[in-house]
């Protein structure tokens, strides 16, 4: 008898109804889809405009308003991230409401420039807008999928009070409609860690979302090789420009080595509050990033000064501090043998130097904060071979035995 051979969900992709990706038996290793990686690109665009804001504003001021603006376009990324995780389809409903998403992200990081002044009204409708197409996401998977209930229900915990305050700020001047918008964030970014028992039915996905979380990174890390580069194509190869530059590239390279080499993407199968851990854990390692690619090509246009001025040292040392505490917390909620005194002395020495870096020369200062990083680097590639060594060791006898 001829059996009958079943080809796997292949051909329309045109239509498709939602379902759960993480309880599919076809999934196995799952990689980003394409609408995801272009969707990633209007976040290339949010924060080049958040990076120059800040490169324009070096102060305290200057930095709340960063942060401020920053947590926002980040959250956006994320409630996109974690609905594709657990419901993408990739057909045409949902490329158009990503695309959607991406036309509202597109006018978000238009008003970011302006956003404390008479950008405010536009930023807040466009974020509102953003957050809208997210809920009719859900809206169109609940009428497939029974435990998707249980997220929209949660989002809709944070949408509707989030919204109110949003919309109600426009009518709103300073300070008001700003402590509206921190009130409306703080809701927002609560509600998940607050209703984690909502969540333990649709777990998320161990091999897509550390990627989707890594090409973040990856995206960020480039603002800071966009700003070594940009930084020297004037033709201005003067020397200490050049080695600043340099340092720049290698602290780069460093911060990359880092992530995508020693974090623990481990984290997120330990549960929803590992997963949350993981989740916000992000939000200073991307900002990190950053405050340091801001903080590099202030150091390549002052290198030819005595010292760094106060905005581009808290930038570049203290972006790096930010981005290798962030990592330390996540691994070491994924093991708390991954806790290590090397990693809080290398945050130290980052805020030593930002803090007493305006008694060093620039390139000096640069070039500590690239020794810290290299000796972190070159620390952790030994642990891992006289890990990798040890293991091989104790296989070894007990196959013997």
């Amino acid at each position: 008898m001829r059996q009958e051979t079943r080809i796997p969900h292949l051909t329309n992709d045109r239509w498709r109804q939602p379902r759960l990706r993480v309880d599919s038996d076809e999934e196995g290793l799952r990689h980003a889809s394409w609408i995801e990686l272009f969707f990633d690109l209007v976040f290339v665009v949010a924060i080049a405009e958040l990076s120059h804001t800040l490169e324009t504003h070096l102060s305290l001021i200057g930095f709340l308003q960063f942060a401020a603006l920053f947590v926002p376009c980040w959250w956006a990324w994320t409630l996109f991230t974690f609905y594709a995780d657990r419901y993408d389809t990739d057909d045409v409903v949902h490329r158009l409401l990503i695309l959607s998403g991406m036309l509202a992200i597109i006018f978000l990081a238009a008003n970011v420039h302006n956003a404390f002044n008479n950008g405010a009204i536009g930023f807040t409708l466009a974020y509102v807008a953003t957050r809208s197409i997210v809920l009719m996401l859900y809206i169109r998977v609940v009428q497939y999928v029974s435990v998707a209930r249980a997220n929209l229900n949660l989002y809709l915990r944070s949408y509707i009070p989030s919204t109110i305050l949003w919309l109600a700020s426009i009518a709103f001047g300073e300070p008001t409609r700003y402590i509206l918008w921190a009130i409306a964030m703080t809701i927002e970014l609560l509600t998940p860690i607050l209703g984690s028992r909502l969540l333990t039915g649709t777990p998320v996905h161990p091999s897509h979302l550390p990627e989707r979380f890594g090409l973040l990174t990856l995206i960020v890390l480039g603002e800071e090789i966009v700003s070594v580069a940009s930084t020297t194509a004037g033709g201005n190869w003067d020397l200490l420009p050049t080695i600043a530059a340099v340092f720049g590239f290698a602290i780069a390279a460093c911060l990359w080595w880092l992530y995508f080499n020693f974090l623990e993407t481990a984290v997120i199968i330990r549960g929803i509050r590992s997963v949350h851990v993981y989740n916000y854990g992000h939000l200073p390692i991307v900002m990190g990033l950053a405050l340091v690619a801001v903080g590099t090509e202030h150091t390549i246009h002052e290198a030819s000064h005595h010292v760094l001025s106060f905005g581009a040292r808290w930038a570049l040392c203290g972006g790096v501090a930010l981005y290798m505490l962030s990592i330390s917390i996540i691994s070491v909620t994924a093991c708390r043998r991954n806790f290590s005194w090397l990693m809080v002395a290398s945050v130290a020495i980052a805020l030593t130097l930002a803090i007493f870096g305006g008694l060093l020369p620039a390139l000096t200062l640069q070039g500590l904060l690239l020794a810290m990083l290299v000796i972190k680097v070159s620390i952790e590639i030994l642990k891992t071979k006289f890990t990798a060594t040890r293991e091989d060791e104790i296989i070894k006898m007990e196959t013997r035995d």
